[in-house]
């Protein structure tokens, strides 16, 4: 985009602690840059000991600045892995994040030449909106799963008035949201909103109530992935501005170039090198799938009796044990021509590969978007968040997926079996699914499409470069 003049434009990103929430903003922000020179990006950053700073892949974005805030004189709740613990965390840093930005304005920034355009921020730190109000600024949240679960966030706080008891005590109930064609089941929507009166139900209402008090929400999606949830969402009135700007992606993997690893890595890629095109199942299910052992021994058997190639991620719950002692006895020995056991993967290189045929996910967006720009099927496998609404979207609304464990099973007491394992996988990789694995090869070209010049994704940051420049 070329630059119409010579003023410059600041814009301070804050984030919730952690690579998950720190690495996708920083992607974004990257994409701005790139769009447009004339803006500069300050990230603020938040510490814990749950969800430390990703250093080695901040040091390589030298083209954004980093601020780490400092701990409060008081120190911030200890954080629970629960949204009303994060929160509680992120809020507690408000006084700094003031200060910060305040300092940043008097010393750095001359109003005639460069200016604070905005905050953006993302759902957890929303409390953040009371700054950007406070200095008369424009405040945006960058939200990085799709538009569809978005609008759950803005239509909840109508769904709670209307509810007389606990949803939890009537998941077979349907509701209707702009953003479905279908009906979506309760059973399909994060537990967090199943129970009232709770600490995390009381700040989910307070996210999506904040979130639409902001000027727009940036949303990591494309117009022909979620066609009927942005042509919905663009006709309701009293929501902010949505952009969709999809998919992006941490495609160099600098997120997780842990050196540790590398030789490992090479390992996978050489496997997969050996494997005919599209024959191998590729099973991971993300940074907190983890499963006990019964769960491992089930799939490790429905795969051994599948006949078909696997590379399978397995992450244990209880994180001393080691592989080994998870399989069946004899399990490795058995698959040893035609699967891979490993721990940690490099989803993006695995994906990528021409071998890989499926994708048995968690469902988590990120992984989702991965998949589409690979093209490469998904094997639904919902496991807590929105995973499970993700699930319903993929399979009911869009036809992009089919269910190995369905979104309404919930429990994770629950174990899908072998033998369903087992006719998942030979379902798909036997040809009984050719109408997905064609929907998905054409979204794939979609998803890329999107990202060129005269593409969705291109005009939507065109629209939100315009609006960041005209400011309020």
């Amino acid at each position: 985009m070329e630059e119409s003049t010579t003023k410059k434009y600041e814009l301070v990103f804050i984030t919730g602690p952690g690579a998950s929430h720190i690495v996708p903003t920083v992607e974004f922000a990257k994409t701005l840059l790139d769009a447009d020179h004339r803006f500069s990006i300050t990230v603020l950053t938040m510490n814990s000991p749950l969800f430390p700073v990703p250093s080695s892949y901040i040091d390589s974005v030298p083209e954004i600045r980093f601020i780490e805030l400092t701990r409060p004189d008081s120190p911030p709740p200890e954080m629970k892995h629960s949204l009303a613990g994060l929160c509680e965390f992120v809020d507690h840093y408000k006084p700094h994040s003031r200060q910060v930005i305040t300092q940043l304005i008097a010393t750095e920034l001359d109003p005639n030449s460069v200016s604070l355009a905005a905050l953006v921020l993302d759902m957890f730190t929303t409390p953040m909106i009371d700054i950007a109000d406070e200095l008369g600024v424009p405040s945006y949240v960058y939200y990085t799963s799709g538009v569809a679960m978005l609008d759950l966030f803005f239509q909840f706080p109508a769904v709670d008035s209307a509810m007389e008891t606990d949803l939890k005590n009537e998941l077979t109930r349907e509701l209707e949201f702009p953003s479905f064609e279908n009906s979506v089941p309760a059973i399909a929507l994060p537990s967090i909103m199943w129970t009232k009166n709770t600490d995390d139900y009381a700040w989910y209402l307070r996210i999506g109530r904040r979130i639409g008090e902001t000027k727009g929400v940036i949303v990591n999606t494309f117009y022909d992935l979620e066609t009927y949830a942005i042509d919905s969402l663009g006709t309701v009135s009293g929501y902010p501005k949505i952009y969709s700007v999809g998919p992006v992606l941490d495609l160099a993997g600098r997120a997780n170039s842990d050196k540790s690893r590398t030789q490992q890595n090479e390992n996978i890629m050489k496997w997969l090198d050996k494997q005919p095109a599209r024959s191998v199942v590729f099973l991971c299910f993300g940074s907190r799938g983890t499963f006990d052992v019964g769960q491992v021994k089930e799939i490790a058997n429905g795969l051994e009796r599948s006949g078909h190639r696997f590379l399978w991620s397995v992450r244990p719950k209880d994180g001393s044990t080691l592989l080994d002692e998870l399989v069946p006895e004899g399990f490795a020995e058995r698959t040893a021509e035609r699967g891979m056991v490993c721990g940690w993967v490099p989803q993006v290189g695995v994906l990528g590969h021409g071998s890989v045929g499926c994708f048995v996910s968690h469902c988590g967006w990120n992984s989702i978007l991965e998949s589409f720009w690979f093209g490469v099927p998904i094997l639904t496998w919902p496991m807590y968040a929105e995973q499970h609404l993700n699930a319903f979207l993929l399979v009911k609304e869009l036809g992009l997926s089919v269910e190995l464990k369905g979104y309404d099973r919930v429990s994770e007491d629950d174990l899908v079996k072998a033998d369903e394992v087992e006719r998942g996988v030979r379902r798909f990789m036997g040809g009984e699914c050719e109408e997905v694995r064609k929907k998905v090869d054409e979204m794939k070209e979609k998803s890329r499409r999107a990202l060129m010049k005269g593409g969705s994704s291109v005009a939507s940051m065109k629209r939100l470069i315009e609006d960041l420049v005209r400011g309020r």
